[in-house]
């Protein structure tokens, strides 16, 4: 039976480098959540909309480990992410949203509907918002994305209402300063466990974790050497990931914090957000 259930994008992300070089990834956060969590030993299944431009050697790839009986292929474009590097050291991040559109209205296969967790990845906050509805009753995590600031900074009454409807909320420590306008992390994990969220836990890059569901506690990130480090992209998605897969079993939260830690420091050490 499936456990967790992640909704959310697929991408193509593309690497534009100053020469002209392009390289292709798999990206998103809804897969990066969802295959860290199947390799912490979640069964988890996955709920998106890709083109049919997916490479079909992706799917494969990601049904090597989850279940793909969410995953939509639509006439058109899959959403294409891409980071153009500029000899001055500027980025442009374009985002091409393709058949992604309105991803909070994606069907869920009725197989899903029993799992105990569902996690809705970042997308826009009307499209979350959606989902909950959608999801009604049921046990929610959320996490989110620098893409939507803009949105987590001016639509604080849609940001209530999101926080308010979920068991778990996964933000990096900007963007629960910036959503709740606090002075400091700690008084920001506070007033989004006074929103709704019953456990708050702030993913702070090389500083760990701090956690709080009506008490505060603080885990280290685990050790790893500067030279194993490949590629940061995907460590906080897959902490969540990690997290998630103990918490859908009901593990202690020491428990499903080390199974994040674990999983974040894996994806450090190698290419790309998945874990796979």
């Amino acid at each position: 039976m499936i456990e967790l259930v992640v909704i959310g994008h697929v991408s193509i992300d593309t690497i534009v480098f100053p020469n002209g070089r392009r390289v292709n990834m798999p990206g998103g956060a809804a897969a990066a959540v969802a295959t860290s969590a199947a390799l912490a030993g979640a069964k988890v299944g996955l709920v998106t909309r890709v083109g049919e431009d997916f490479p079909g050697e992706w799917l494969e790839k990601l049904s090597s480990v989850l279940d793909v009986r969410g995953v939509q292929i639509l006439p058109g474009k899959t959403i294409h992410i891409y980071m153009i590097y500029h000899e001055d050291g500027s980025v442009d991040a374009p985002v091409d949203m393709g058949v992604a559109v309105n991803m909070g209205e994606t069907p869920i296969p009725e197989e899903y509907l029993a799992a105990g967790i569902f996690h809705i990845a970042p997308i826009p906050p009307e499209e979350q918002l959606k989902a909950l509805k959608r999801l009604e009753g049921k046990r929610i995590s959320l996490d989110f994305n620098p893409t939507y600031m803009a949105d987590y900074r001016e639509k604080t009454d849609l940001m209530r209402e999101i926080v308010s409807r979920a068991e778990v909320v996964f933000p990096n420590e900007r963007e629960a300063l910036v959503m709740t306008r606090a002075g400091s992390v700690e008084e920001a994990a506070a007033a989004l466990h006074e929103w709704g969220a019953g456990i708050v836990v702030v993913t702070r890059g090389e500083r760990g974790v701090l956690l709080y569901d009506g008490e505060f506690r603080e885990f280290p990130a685990l050790p790893i050497n500067e030279n194993e480090i490949v590629d940061p992209t995907g460590a906080g998605d897959a902490f969540a990931g990690g997290f998630l897969a103990g918490y859908a079993k009901g593990e202690p939260m020491e428990t499903c914090v080390k199974l994040g830690l674990e999983r974040a420091r894996e994806v450090l050490k190698k290419k790309g957000s998945w874990s796979i």
